[in-house]
């Protein structure tokens, strides 16, 4: 059934393991539902235990040049000299790390078969969303997965096993409809003459967005009372990256996304209801030209767009006048995985036997440390099917 194995399993004989949830992304405090297959041909496999692992994690590490001044030794009087000097920040937040047995073969091996163990586990409310970014000297990361694994009876050996990603989306708390908002200037001359009155409404479509989806940006203007001309208006796409070291150092990357500009109105003229102005912005990283990066709100990495519009005027006192425009923060949401919609290719004749479906618990009794060989605290008051007496430590 899946195609990511160790030694040890015969897949000469169509033998394998996999894993699939439900769907490629959830919303953080969402239900996962899943299934890992199994297919043993060629007779037993020598294991017993049946587990899934479950791993999220949230991590940045970068690098910062600094200048620092330091004395010239063997001068007097004392003389100071500068040099660069390089800074390494990493930090890392563990939401999972637990090993799970969903199934326990009490005979202590696996029978020749074909089988399905249904799961699922609720995700925590305060997730973060899945997120990837990357540049010189840079790196920051969220990530989830679960695996399905078989643990080889020779440690020499590796396990058999298969890994699968998927995204977590933050919750949309806020309503995604129309987001919008008006200004009343009075704008003056350079000498504080007052130039009149001018109403600006601006209303954009929604307030979460797809990557690559175009943004929607209606604009109403009464300048007939103003003897201002508005030659342009812009909107603006930018977005804020902030990570956190262990120490509470952070770094902040501000980065404008995207421009774009339509005519404005002459003075004395106005675009209300059906003349209003309509703009489209396109949702795309058009400095790097990919798709944007996701929102998200971790301890470690946090990741947020803003959309605004602004409008030029002609001839006003900068220190007296306000700049017509308005600002909305947007959520971005993360683009589900490509590899989640290959096809799921079964061994022929796949008829598996269906085992009853395990919910998982998080706690400390199923964390474990990867790829150390540390044992951790067996589990005491849990019973997954055909599992009698869970005094076994378990290893990542």
């Amino acid at each position: 059934m899946g195609n990511q194995h160790g030694q040890g399993f015969d897949h000469s004989k169509q033998s394998g393991l996999y894993i699939r949830t439900d769907k490629p992304f959830y919303f953080a405090g969402e239900e996962v539902k899943g299934n890992i297959y199994l297919n043993v041909g060629g007779g037993a496999f020598p294991s017993s235990t049946i587990y899934l692992k479950v791993k999220g994690s949230e991590k940045a590490k970068w690098t910062e040049v600094k200048t620092v001044w330091e004395n010239v030794p063997g001068t007097n009087p004392p003389q100071r000299r500068s040099k660069q000097v390089t800074e390494h920040y990493d930090n890392e937040n563990e939401f999972y790390q637990h090993k799970i047995p969903v199934y326990i073969f009490q005979q202590g091996m696996i029978p020749l078969g074909q089988y399905t163990f249904p799961f699922s586990f609720k995700l925590k409310e305060n997730l973060p969303g899945s997120f990837q970014y990357q540049e010189k000297d840079l790196e920051c990361k969220i990530r989830y997965s679960v695996k399905a694994e078989i643990d080889s009876p020779n440690k020499n050996l590796d396990k058999v096993k298969y890994k699968q990603e998927f995204l977590v989306r933050e919750p949309i708390k806020e309503q995604i409809n129309q987001s919008e908002g008006s200004q009343v200037l009075q704008p003056t001359s350079c000498c504080c003459i007052p130039l009149g009155t001018i109403l600006f409404k601006f209303q954009f479509d929604k307030t979460a967005y797809q990557p690559g989806e175009i943004a929607q940006l209606q604009v109403e203007i009464d300048n007939s009372q103003s003897k201002v001309g508005i030659p342009t208006i812009t909107g603006r796409l930018t977005n804020t990256l902030r990570i956190v070291s262990k120490q509470g150092h952070s770094k902040l990357i501000h980065r404008s996304c995207g421009t774009s500009m339509i005519p404005g109105l002459q003075a004395g003229q106005s675009a209300l209801n059906e003349q209003r102005k309509n703009m489209t912005l396109s949702l795309v990283d058009q400095g790097r030209n990919q798709p944007l990066d996701p929102t998200t709100n971790g301890k470690v990495v946090m990741n947020n767009y803003q959309l605004s519009a602004t409008g030029d005027l002609d001839g006003t006192c900068l220190c007296c006048t306000t700049t017509p425009g308005i600002e909305f923060p947007i959520r971005i949401v993360a683009k589900p995985i490509a590899s989640y919609d290959q096809p799921v290719v079964a061994p022929s004749g796949w008829n598996p036997q269906v085992m009853n479906a395990v919910a998982v618990q998080f706690d400390d009794s199923y964390k474990y440390q990867p790829a150390t060989g540390g044992v951790l605290v067996p589990a005491q008051n849990h019973n997954p099917q055909g599992y009698q007496n869970p005094n076994q430590p378990y290893y990542g």
